[in-house]
């Protein structure tokens, strides 16, 4: 325990040091600038520039009461708008929205409405997301797209951030393990979806769909917040940014990002502990080309509960809230520096990003059979460019055309060997070094032939080169290389102003996982799938709807019923489903927004040609949201918003043959928040399940034909969780250059 102490310890330091080390050098760049112009607020997080000073005349400055109300009084926006915005599937953009597939793009003004606990609240209420909290302290949680299972701790979706990829390949835990707790709300500027293998720009675990998320470079205020609540819930969060220097090149502004974070978490042994500083810079170069870089230090520490009988709980002889193994838990500690690079006009830029991070991850779990110890230490750099030409053939022909590349190496050290409270017990299990590179090329083309027409064609190629070293068994598993090409094609028409029609066909795969597949299996593929969508949208002033119909069909499916347990193979499998998604803005005229929307997705996984197994496992029936967000005006420049939804979650399959089941459940969550033109906010918010809490998290520890209801563990959900909160904005855009003093 002492060395986790100390762990924790440094990484304190280590946040707090790179905290003052950026709020040094912020300091040291305002003391070389002259006060600016302003800027106009129009929204939370959108700025304008301001117009460039003629001679020696600046325009007058407002009074700090004015830019508080400017910043603390954003104006109602909802999703509909924010759609309404982005290029559509018939034009001619590098944006997710443009393509012919299912999309959804997210801004931080919704974000900042909606109730967020966890991560996984930013994705709840979108169409065709299964969301489950495993509530086993500081490790990922579920998510999945288009019939996969959230069990698998997201990993068959591509997550990435600022353009750095976020799975873990060749992880311990789970094959591709996407852990998202390094991200703060507060840094957030937009979050795209495209739900299915249809991005060009998403290799690796580009399965259910891929995740494109992007932080903010500025902001002309600075907040500091505190909430908790239920369960000894509490963080605190600050942020400083500026954007004082946006006329001039040269000039660095910084986002930064504090947070602090505990929770006794609802059950025994369920607390997590977490630090976390987010800290970028930003500048315009005398070419009109940005560069930004980005450090982040995260660390956490955490206990873990484990898995309960349902049986047990059911009869009453388990209690729900009781830890299985009181010395589960474990500690991660991430480091990352990241440089991004863009230039060049809209739908013409030249974009290169640089990344290296240093990641510690050990858990300590017991699933039924003894407490085992996982350490995966990995050091990742990559990087990745990409060119895009707008134009036209002939001057006739609108074309655009997306190139580039990416490389990524990860240098990982993976460990496990049965433990006892926590100290080695046996022989180890696992003792490898891997170091695993992926080089991949990629291109896209858009054509328009005629006006209501457009032509999707892309691909790209990722190859893989394994170079392991197994210190268990020397030369046990050799070397590999492969390569997996990933074509997409699609089609998008529009008819007429208010309806697309768009078709797609497109192929995903996910690398293999060292540790956990090719052990054991060295002629083992990378695995594929096949995936083709057809859908509609309507799309008027305060109305739009899409629905969507999809077919994937895979190779070799993988499961693994809880990390650290054995990977199986399952064959051949096939999923259908549908999906609809619409919203209807009751209220919206630029100063008072209401909207209504309601998502439905409907899900069929069966396994092929192995009966008795006829069912993938964990993949819900259905997943379904009803609700509203608003954002109203009160009195003297008031705010009232925020959002509240139900989610419907259908039956899921926990063995092969379908014997045995969870039942259907439904949560309800919501948020409401109150702001004052003096930059004052207070919040309340609330997750309460009306019935099963049992069902959300559920895994088959027996066998996956012919097991009984005694075989099935679960993690029950608190039935009602209470948060409140209160933040304060400052504006920065109007302070003095005075030097920053620190006093220690």
């Amino acid at each position: 325990m002492s060395n986790h102490v100390g762990r924790w310890n440094s990484a304190r330091r280590v946040v707090l040091l790179a905290g003052v080390c950026a709020a040094v050098f912020d300091a040291r760049s305002a003391q070389a600038q002259s006060p600016l112009p302003p800027v106009t607020v129009t929204a939370p997080d959108v700025v304008r520039r301001a117009p460039a000073v003629v001679g020696s005349e600046r325009r007058p400055r407002p009074s700090r009461a004015i830019a508080r109300r400017s910043i603390a009084a954003p104006a109602g926006v909802s999703i509909a708008t924010v759609a309404a915005s982005l290029p559509g599937r018939g034009g001619l953009s590098a944006s997710v929205s443009a393509l012919p597939a299912a999309t959804t793009v997210i801004d931080a003004g919704m974000i900042a409405r909606a109730p967020v606990a966890t991560y996984t609240d930013l994705f709840r209420s979108l169409p065709g997301f299964n969301v489950a909290n495993f509530g086993q302290g500081g490790i990922a949680s579920g998510m999945s797209l288009r019939g996969y299972t959230e069990a698998e701790h997201g990993r068959d979706i591509a997550y990435f951030i600022d353009g750095v990829p976020l799975n873990e390949v060749s992880s311990l835990h789970t094959p591709n393990y996407a852990d998202l707790n390094i991200l703060l709300p507060e840094t957030v500027k937009t979050i795209e979806i495209v739900r299915g293998p249809f991005s060009v720009e998403a290799g690796d675990s580009n399965l259910g769909g891929s995740v494109y998320i992007t932080t903010k470079d500025a902001e002309p205020f600075g907040s500091v917040g505190v909430s908790g609540g239920a369960q000894g819930t509490a963080r605190a969060v600050a942020t400083y940014s500026t954007t004082q220097s946006l006329q001039g090149s040269g000039a660095w502004l910084p986002y930064l990002a504090f947070e602090g974070y505990r929770t006794d978490g609802s059950r025994d042994n369920a607390f997590v502990e977490r630090l976390n500083s987010f800290n970028k810079i930003t500048t315009t170069l005398p070419d009109g080309a940005t560069l930004s870089l980005r450090a982040q230090a995260y660390a956490t520490t955490f206990g873990a509960p484990g898995y309960a009988s349902r049986d047990g709980i059911a009869n009453g002889t388990v209690n729900e809230r009781s830890a299985t193994n009181r010395t589960d838990g474990g500690d991660k500690q991430l480091e990352n520096i990241v440089a991004a690079y863009a230039s060049g006009a809209r739908d013409q830029e030249l974009k290169g990003t640089l990344f290296v991070s240093h990641d510690t991850f050990n858990r300590y779990a017991d699933f039924g059979g003894g407490q085992r110890w996982q350490r995966d230490d990995r050091v990742t750099a990559g990087g990745r460019i990409s060119k895009l030409w707008s134009g036209a053939v002939g001057n006739e022909v609108p074309v655009q055309v997306l190139l580039g590349g990416n490389w990524r190496t990860d240098v990982i050290n993976a460990f496990q060997a049965p433990t006892t409270a926590r100290q080695v017990s046996g022989a180890p299990v696992i003792d490898l070094g891997v170091t695993q590179h992926n080089i991949a090329g990629f291109g896209q083309i858009q054509i328009k032939p005629v006006d209501w027409l457009k032509l999707t064609a892309g691909g790209r190629v990722d190859q893989f080169f394994y170079d392991i070293s197994d210190r268990l068994t020397p030369g046990g598993t050799p070397d590999i290389s492969n390569a997996v090409a990933s074509p997409k094609l699609g089609i998008a028409i529009t008819p007429v102003a208010w309806l697309e029609l768009f078709a797609n066909y497109g192929q995903g795969f996910r690398s293999i996982d060292v540790p956990l597949e090719l052990v054991g299996n060295p002629g083992i593929q990378p695995f594929k799938l096949v995936s083709t969508e057809g859908g509609a949208q309507l799309a008027f002033d305060r109305f739009r709807l899409l629905g969507s119909y999809w077919t994937t069909e895979s190779a070799n499916e993988a499961f693994q019923a809880a990390p650290g347990l054995p990977v199986t193979f399952l064959g051949k499998a096939q999923r259908d489903g549908f999906d609809l998604d619409g919203r209807f803005d009751a209220v919206k005229d630029g100063v008072n927004a209401i909207s209504l929307f309601a998502n439905y997705g409907g899900v069929r996984a069966r396994l092929l040609d192995a009966a008795p197994s006829f069912f993938v496992p964990n993949v819900p029936s259905y997943v379904a949201n009803v609700g509203l967000d608003f954002n109203l005006a009160t009195r003297n420049a008031e705010r009232l918003s925020g959002s509240a939804y139900v989610t419907f979650v259908g039956k899921k399959n926990l063995t092969q043959d379908g014997l045995i089941t969870t039942r259907p459940y439904s949560r309800v969550t919501g948020k409401l928040a109150y702001t004052w033109p003096e930059g004052w906010t207070a919040f309340s918010q609330a997750t309460w399940y009306p019935g099963d809490r049992l069902s959300e998290i559920a895994i088959n520890f027996g066998d996956p034909t012919g097991a009984s209801s005694r075989d099935i563990f679960v993690s029950a959900q608190p039935a009602l969780v209470l948060l409140a909160g209160v933040s304060y904005r400052f504006p920065t855009m109007l302070a003095s250059a005075a030097p920053l003093v620190m006093k220690w």
